[in-house]
């Protein structure tokens, strides 16, 4: 037996969607700061894909983005940023680039 729906099935269920639906979503609300002047960006399942940090260079303070794996040597640096949103913007797509493979679709 085949289902059918009713237009107005739809129009509720994206009703549903938007009243529930939080706008507005960052990666700065996935970081959790570990101790002060120091972020962990998290995961949903909890594994740690980025660290930042609060320093200060010549008077300016600032932050520093780095992968988040557990062994500090395999860490790479992502960038130095002033803004604690810019940094964990750019350490959140950072994460996102290297969860797929580059090159085009099918690998061409």
């Amino acid at each position: 037996m085949a289902m059918q729906h009713h237009e107005r099935d739809g129009v509720a269920a994206v009703s549903r969607a938007l009243s529930t639906y939080r706008n507005g979503w960052h990666p700065m609300n996935s970081a959790v700061e570990v101790e002060p002047g120091e972020w962990w960006l998290v995961a949903q399942y909890g594994d740690r894909y980025a660290i930042v940090r609060l320093l200060e260079i010549g008077g300016e303070r600032g932050y520093r983005v780095v992968t988040g794996e557990a062994d500090p040597s395999e860490r790479r640096l992502v960038g130095y940023f002033r803004s604690l949103r810019a940094a964990t913007e750019r350490g959140h797509k950072n994460w996102l680039a290297r969860q797929s493979r580059p090159g085009g679709i099918n690998g061409s």
